[in-house]
């Protein structure tokens, strides 16, 4: 017995036609080959299982019967005909097939067969032959519509887009073999797909709107429900009408959009990291059409225009940039008229009007053509070069000051080798005839020692005002204060330069009354000798040197005048720093290192005081020095007459 089930399994197997075998209790016992490839299922995962799991929940019941009830009752009336009933695969996609069921048996021996056929594309359908009483008329008849109907097939089948026609139930019936590629599925897994049976409900909202008479159109990525493949379509639906006017169901038309995606989302990006170029640019960019009027403009330029992006927009640069706007609109359209870039035109914003601080900014324009040639507009591309140009004021300021600094090491350094040398000679000489006398044993004139001593003292004191120089740079200058006539050490200098005056008029007006401070006697007899020093040293021969003490509230006021040479105003400002001389001032004529007046201003300034000089060329000068009383050193000394003049 085990052996005749085994062969009738064989047959049922090698049967074409999908054939479902169950129990009276509507229990599947046996599927064959067909019925598993069609629906999806092993028979050994349905083998005892209702057989209603086969059709869509809404087919179970009809009335108080089963699907499978219902059509065995009406077995007679349907004479062998097969009932299209739509039958549910193991995925959920809902199919259309052709039904037959047929039963034997009675009671626990009752036996039911389900015999289930696939419908084929329409396009694969046989025609019927025609039957006409004129056979001329007839093979015209038929060739005509052969012919036409195959020039539709041919139509459909090579189209260049995917092609599938539905019925109003809404089922496929037919498609094309793109629409099968596109897809992904074969087409008999495809015709007779329900298509309502689908996921995606944006696809299943245009079948139902094309059965509704409307056109509709579906974008996006398509998951076949058949398959694993998903394909970026472009759907156009449209309704399909019988002779009568009405609705017999839809036409599909796909679009594979996968290079147009792509495409799209190159352009994104492209778009995207040109708007990010665009608005991160440390530079202003700027576009604006042929009307001259602004379309888009970043942060950048926003900034430097004082207005929002956002406000630019539809506006033209006179609305923009205020009085600033006819130079801006005119270099524009100097682009658009030329047809060639305006570059770098540099603008000060204070000049032509813009609003704001004064700003220095470089403006570059150029035209803005399509592909083809077009002309769109002008793009602006603006720079804020203010702090640059501040900088490279201030490299070459530093520069000329360098250089100038260079000038002045190399004005000292040959100014000090002179100076050293000029005392050293005629010292050397002087020995050396000291040396010789005294080897002969002849008398040795004083003169000739007071000479040499002389020379000696003036070569000390280039020394000392080089090294005290260095100190006052070092911030290492020492002072040792203590109360002090200031009118006795006047009296003392002048008696000590009595030698030097030679045929000069040396006259100090003598204060009415005792004049004390609290100062270092040595360091500010030092400021006192450097004063006379200068008026005897740029005054002619036979000239007044005038020294006047006196006190003037609670500050000792000491002015040197002389009747010399002058000093340029322009240079008066620059007299009290280190190695300067004044452009009128001949180095082999005046000696000296450009020392004396530094080292006296910071003398000054520490013992709380101030010094100035008053002058004009070839009129002689007046250098005043401010000095505290003794008790009184809180005090502040006076500005002088010029305070631009005051050091």
């Amino acid at each position: 017995m085990a052996g005749a089930n085994e062969e009738v399994s064989a047959w049922l197997d090698a049967a074409v036609d999908p054939l479902v075998a169950c129990d009276g209790d509507e229990r599947i016992s046996f599927l064959n080959r067909s019925a598993e490839r069609l629906l999806d299922w092993k028979r050994e995962d349905l083998q005892g299982q209702p057989v209603s799991r086969l059709f869509p929940q809404r087919l179970h019941q009809h009335g108080d019967q089963s699907l499978v009830r219902y059509l065995l009752s009406r077995r007679d009336a349907l004479g062998g005909r097969p009932t299209r009933v739509l039958a549910h695969r193991r995925d959920g996609v809902e199919i259309l097939v052709e039904l037959t069921v047929g039963a034997s048996g009675e009671g626990d021996q009752e036996r039911i067969i389900l015999s289930l056929r696939r419908l084929h594309e329409v396009i694969d359908t046989l025609r019927e032959p025609l039957e006409q009483s004129n056979p001329q008329d007839t093979a015209r008849l038929v060739e005509t519509h052969s012919s036409g109907d195959d020039l539709y097939r041919l139509v459909v089948a090579n189209a260049p887009l995917g092609i599938f026609h539905y019925d109003t139930t809404p089922v496929i019936t037919a498609c094309n073999e793109l629409f099968v590629n596109l897809i992904g599925a074969p087409k008999r897994v495809l015709v007779g797909l329900n298509l309502l049976s689908l996921r995606d409900e944006r696809m299943m909202r245009c079948v139902r709107e094309t059965l509704a008479g409307r056109s509709a159109h579906f974008e996006g990525d398509y998951s076949s429900v058949t398959g694993h493949k998903l394909t970026p379509v472009h759907v156009r639906f449209a309704p399909c009408y019988n002779d009568a006017g009405e609705v017999e169901g839809g036409v599909g038309i796909v679009e594979d959009v996968s290079e147009r995606r792509h495409a799209e989302r190159q352009r994104d990006e492209s778009l995207a990291l040109l708007r990010i170029l665009f608005d991160s640019a440390p530079v202003g960019l700027g576009f604006l059409d042929t009307n001259l009027r602004y379309v888009r403009v970043n942060e950048r330029l926003a900034r430097i225009n004082g207005l929002p992006a956002e406000a630019h927009v539809g506006k033209r640069p006179l609305e923009v940039l205020g009085r600033g706007g006819p130079a801006t609109e005119a270099m524009l359209q100097e682009a658009l008229d030329s047809g060639a870039p305006v570059v770098e035109r540099e603008v000060d914003t204070e000049a032509v009007g813009f609003p704001g601080p004064r700003r220095l900014i470089t403006g570059s324009c150029y035209p803005v053509r399509t592909p083809d040639g077009h002309l769109l507009g002008v793009g602006a591309l603006v720079e804020d070069v203010t702090q640059r140009k501040l900088a490279e004021e201030e490299r070459e300021r530093l520069y000329r000051e360098a250089q100038e600094a260079i000038r002045v090491r190399d004005d000292f350094l040959s100014i000090a080798s002179h100076e050293l040398k000029t005392p050293l000679t005629p010292l050397s000489l002087r020995l050396a005839t000291l040396e010789r006398k005294l080897e002969r044993g002849e008398h040795v004139d004083p003169t000739t020692l007071r000479h040499a001593r002389q020379h000696l003292l003036r070569m000390t004191g280039l020394i000392n005002d080089l090294l005290d120089a260095s100190r006052i740079e070092a911030g290492r200058l020492m002072l040792h204060p203590q109360p002090t006539r200031m009118d006795h050490l006047v009296e003392h200098v002048l008696q000590a330069m009595e030698a030097q005056r030679g045929i000069h008029e040396l006259r100090f007006e003598h204060p009415e009354q005792a004049v004390q401070v609290f100062a270092d006697p040595y360091r500010l007899e030092q400021v006192i000798s450097n004063l006379v020093e200068n008026a005897l040293k740029y005054s002619p021969d036979g000239g007044l040197i005038r020294v006047t003490l006196q006190i003037r509230g609670e500050l000792a006021l000491l002015s040197v005048s002389d009747s010399g040479i002058g000093i340029p105003e322009d240079q008066q400002k620059l007299l009290f720093e280190r190695y300067f001389r004044a452009r009128n001032v001949s180095s082999r004529s005046y000696g000296g290192l450009g020392l004396g007046l530094y080292i006296s201003r910071d003398i000054v300034e520490h013992h709380g005081g101030r010094i100035w000089v008053e002058s004009q060329v070839g009129q002689g000068s007046t250098f005043h020095v401010a000095l505290p009383l003794l008790g009184t050193s809180a005090a502040h000394p006076p500005a002088g007459p010029s305070e631009r003049r005051l050091h």
